[in-house]
């Protein structure tokens, strides 16, 4: 699914989407829902992208359960989390789609808040679905703890394998504060990398 194709006549199915490849004498028509294109070569990446939709910087993640952590302790797991997919020819986004329904929430106060794209999910042990967020959570303060959404920046950068997409590790820091830094960090060894490498930290005030 992720990675370089060569291009022949068929279908591929990503998620609930389905592209459509068909063979037109020396170039290729690609068809996905309205959107068509005519490729005058023979390969295409289909790559992960961040979920920024209409221009958002930040992912919301509602947890179904609530965690609470001890003082000096730390706990890290998977969330399945919505994605967007990228298809290139060369450096050229051939098309550009969500996986799955896009939600939106506004992130603090009417007068001061921002649209950030939406999500809940519980915390696994191992990673699930196409779309994957690796947490580490730390408590470094001297009481216990409680976090019941995870708010993270997001970069322009995606790891991925075959079959599955990750954001970058990013680790939730409990103390008289919340901050989340997306590390920009590989969650796993053995990925491959798109996109611009860099680290970026929020504090959660809502």
């Amino acid at each position: 699914m992720f990675g370089k194709i060569k291009l022949a006549q068929g279908s591929i199915s990503i998620g609930d989407q389905k592209i459509e490849i068909k063979k037109l004498g020396e170039w290729f028509e690609y068809l996905r829902g309205d959107v068509r294109r005519k490729i005058v070569g023979d390969t295409l990446q289909i790559l992960p992208a961040p979920a920024k939709g209409y221009g958002v910087k930040l992912m919301m993640v509602r947890l179904e359960e609530d965690i609470v952590i001890a003082p000096g302790n730390r706990v890290e797991g998977f969330l399945t989390v919505p994605i967007e997919v990228s298809v290139r020819a060369g450096e050229v986004e051939v098309d550009r789609f969500p996986l799955g329904g896009e939600k939106y929430a506004l992130y603090g106060t009417l007068e001061r808040g921002v649209i950030v794209r939406y999500s809940r999910g519980s915390i696994q042990e191992k990673p699930n679905g196409i779309g994957v967020l690796k947490v580490k959570l730390i408590n470094r303060g001297t009481s216990w703890g409680r976090v019941d959404r995870i708010v993270f920046p997001l970069l322009d950068v995606m790891y991925y394998t075959k079959d599955r997409a990750f954001y970058p590790l990013v680790e939730v820091i409990v103390d008289k504060d919340i901050e989340v830094v997306n590390t920009g960090e590989p969650p796993m060894d053995g990925l491959s990398v798109v996109g611009e490498l860099k680290k970026l930290s929020f504090k959660m005030r809502w």
